[in-house]
């Protein structure tokens, strides 16, 4: 058997669909499950134990792709993100079994086995509605073999970039890694916001290290917010190389926070100790893009109903930000990165 699963779309969308590619393969051990995936997260999946072939759909016209992708010889096509394309590519693979959200026009027409999700209620996490369209497979057969997998696989390179990140500039064991940093798809803090923020907490925590990291794109912004905190023991890993090396990074240090982005994400997937900050709104509150199955994760929700502030959702940062969100955020910190600390 063949099992195509598609999932093209962004860096945490694609880790909360980690536990999906792990249950097509825990219910079907022999099948060869082949992932269609974005080039910058091919890294993510590559190493993944339960995954056979990993394709890179930008690596081929639409057109070439469309017409190689029956030659997969699939017996079961799932996509777990559903757009025009995926749409063709799902009808084009010929698959006798075709599963995926029924939302778009296309997708009534690419999918023989639609599921109805209405995910835009965001009445649970993006993993649970991946793993819904899995189920559909066979469902008793799911729920006889169910398991959370979320893990993430380093190779020994990336741990080797990080150990000589962290040598090189003597980080001890009360290390912070910061990702400032995000896409727009929620909202986030301003870069002032941060620097108020580290600046604080590394006053009140004697001999820690804060990381900022970013994408080597955004260097010069980086290195403007730890000019701006002006304190000695703040670094910058702006990563120019696999996405994985930043993943070295935040599961080496002792203590993640970010918004609602990819990294928090694989900080999810590693286990790490979380502080994340999210806004309410149902499409991008924790319900439905919190990290998955990590009961260290803490999340700081500045526009939470019973403060009764104003929030505007087309502005990029946060309204309802304030000294008394600020705090919050600073008591979680504290208490994560002096937990275990005697």
């Amino acid at each position: 058997m063949k099992i195509i699963i598609s999932r093209t779309d962004k860096i945490g969308d694609l880790i909360l669909s980690i536990p999906s590619f792990f249950m097509a393969k825990k219910m079907y051990p022999e099948a060869e499950i082949i992932l269609l995936v974005r080039n910058y997260n091919y890294e993510i999946v590559k190493n993944l134990p339960f995954v056979d072939r990993v394709y890179k759909i930008d690596d081929f016209r639409q057109e070439e792709l469309l017409e190689k992708i029956k030659y997969f010889n699939a017996d079961i096509f799932v996509a777990l993100y559903n757009d025009s394309y995926i749409a063709k590519l799902a009808k084009a693979s010929g698959a006798k079994r075709r599963i995926g959200p029924i939302s778009k026009i296309s997708s009534f027409f690419a999918f023989n086995q639609g599921v109805y999700q209405k995910r835009s209620k965001s009445v649970k996490n993006e993993a649970d509605y991946n793993l819904d369209l899995i189920k559909k497979i066979d469902s008793e057969r799911f729920e006889k073999v169910f398991e959370i997998e979320t893990k993430i696989y380093l190779e020994d390179s990336h741990r080797e970039v990080a150990e000589i990140f962290f040598k090189e500039k003597n980080i001890g064991n009360i290390s912070l890694v910061v990702n400032p940093f995000m896409g727009g798809s929620a909202k986030n803090i301003t870069d002032d916001q941060y620097v108020s923020l580290l600046q604080k907490i590394y006053d009140r925590i004697k001999g820690m290290d804060i990381i900022i990291t970013c994408h080597i794109s955004e260097e010069e912004r980086g290195q403007k917010i730890i000019e701006k905190i002006g304190r000695e023991r703040v670094y910058l890993f702006a990563n120019g190389g696999s996405l994985l090396n930043l993943a070295a990074i935040i599961e080496k240090g002792k203590v993640y926070f970010g918004g609602s982005t990819g990294p928090t994400h694989i900080a999810g997937s590693l286990q790490k100790e979380i502080v994340a900050i999210y806004p309410n709104k149902k499409t991008q509150s924790p319900v439905r893009w919190g990290v998955y199955n990590n009961p260290n994760a803490e999340y700081v929700i500045p526009d939470r109903p019973e403060r009764k502030m104003k929030e505007d959702y087309s502005h990029k940062y946060f309204d309802s930000y304030d000294e008394s969100v600020e705090e919050e955020i600073l008591t979680l910190l504290e208490e994560k990165l002096l937990k275990n600390q005697k």
